[in-house]
């Protein structure tokens, strides 16, 4: 079939009766205020959130196995025939908040213009009610997942970075349970992101960038009476001198990562001119383009390693007369490749070392990349081919941050993405207001699952 004339139209759709039973239960989820507070303020919400999960997905949750861990996540286990292979499907049910610019009541859905309005519907109660549907249809039809055991996991606490999965993987780690795939949340069916491209776009996130802390402490060198012996070498002098130099220094260079590399390459055929001549040349054009990329924000946290300063402490508020001793600061690296961190880091330190700064790790929380010719992910691509014939596939890097990474030591594949299909305006309302989702596309995101277990 000629690409240039598929349309939405092609799209493998559900039955207006299957729609409007998947929107009632969605909605139900939708409905529960499922926003995770360190002191389980919200309880309530959670407990009502799965009880309607048991409502919803009767056989599922008679058949299967129910872990939980910490304070509210779950992962239901559905053992298969002659199971060889270990494949966890996920997406977190805990929420942002809501605000005032909402024009309804965001934990309240409300199905208005072909689409489902309120928080979750993207963020990501509509993928997780899709696995969980695609499964309890499978189970009613018979299937017995052949050779695989299925995993569909949840966290409570996702959005503040919380212990949900973290403990999940400790679990399967101490357990010997090995995944050989993982799919998350992450990436979406969208347009506009590739600069050139009118298509939709099925962005699959093979790697996210990792997250590093580290504690920056100068102390002030014991002198005489601060009065009498002015000094312009104090401990919040040298930590700002550090911190200027290290922002100065570009310490990170950029660079086309394979993933990033394909996620352009891929898209080279359908940009307009001169855009596919230069990214269907790319070996020849990357430092011209490399040079583009790095004087824009969004575009350089696709090559490089970030460097932040998060906080800094320092003297007393209670005597700010009295000059500081010591001064602290948060020093936030975001990185690609653990080893161009650990190149970087070295440098860092050198200029630490002029002002007196002591350097300490504090957090690793580093994720390795998956490769994009794996069989999950050309599984994945064929999947997206039935299903949404007028969408790209292709790989990329995901710089925000998901649940899957706390899978790094346990999978051998993770990919995120979920089939949502993402206008500018949904685009824009995630973690923001008037999240919604098209109605058609719950459907679809049900038959996309459906058909991922049965050929994985």
């Amino acid at each position: 079939m000629n690409k240039s004339v598929i349309s939405e139209t092609d799209r493998k759709n559900v039955s207006p009766e299957k729609t409007k039973e998947y929107t009632a239960k969605l909605k139900k989820m939708i409905d529960c205020k499922t926003v995770f507070t360190r002191d389980f303020a919200n309880k309530d919400s959670f407990d009502k959130f799965y009880s309607v999960v048991e409502e919803c997905f009767p056989l599922l949750c008679a058949k299967a196995e129910r872990l939980t861990f910490g304070s509210g996540c779950f992962v239901y286990v559905v053992k298969g025939k002659n199971a060889k292979k270990n494949i966890m499907l996920m997406s977190h049910h805990d929420v942002v908040d809501g605000d005032d610019n909402w024009n309804s009541d965001p934990f309240c859905a409300v199905e208005k213009d072909g689409s489902l309005w309120g928080r979750g519907t993207i963020d990501t109660k509509t993928p997780l009610f899709a696995e969980l549907q695609a499964c309890e249809e499978l189970l009613a039809e018979g299937y017995d997942f052949d050779g695989i055991n299925l995993y569909i996991g949840s966290s409570n606490n996702e959005e503040v970075c919380g212990d949900g999965m973290v403990l999940a993987t400790e679990y399967f780690k101490n357990n010997g349970i090995h995944f050989d795939a993982v799919l998350d949340e992450g990436g979406a069916i969208t347009t506009g992101m590739i600069p050139g491209v009118s298509r939709k776009s099925a962005m699959v996130a093979v790697h996210e960038k990792s997250r590093h802390m580290y504690r920056c402490t100068a102390t002030q060198a014991a002198k005489a009476h601060g009065g009498l012996n002015p000094s312009d070498d104090s401990a919040i002098e040298r930590m700002s001198n550090f911190i200027s130099e290290v922002c100065k220094a570009r310490i990170f260079k950029g660079h086309f990562y394979p993933e990033v590399r394909a996620t352009f390459e891929t898209h080279a055929p359908h940009m307009s001119f001169p855009l596919n001549f230069l990214f269907g040349h790319l070996t020849v054009f990357s430092p011209l383009i490399k040079k583009i990329m790095l004087s824009m924000p969004q575009a350089k946290a696709m090559l490089s390693t970030s460097i932040s300063f998060t906080t800094v402490f320092a003297g007393s508020q209670d005597d700010p007369q009295i000059k500081a001793k010591e001064a602290v600061s948060t020093m936030f690296l975001r990185c690609i490749r653990e080893e161009d961190l650990l190149n970087g880091l070295e440098k860092i330190k050198k200029i630490a070392e002029k002002y007196g700064v002591k350097i300490e790790q504090t957090e690793r929380d580093y994720c390795k990349p998956s490769s994009f010719t794996s069989r999950p992910f050309k599984v994945l691509e064929q999947v997206m081919n039935e299903n949404f014939p007028d969408v790209i596939v292709a790989p990329f890097l995901l710089t925000a941050g998901t649940d899957a990474r706390r899978f790094t030591d346990v999978a051998d594949s993770i990919l995120r993405f979920a089939p949502i299909d993402l206008d500018k305006d949904q685009f824009a309302s995630i973690h923001s207001a008037n999240e919604h989702i098209k109605v058609d596309n719950i459907g679809q995101c049900v038959c996309f699952y459906k058909d991922f277990l049965k050929k994985i």
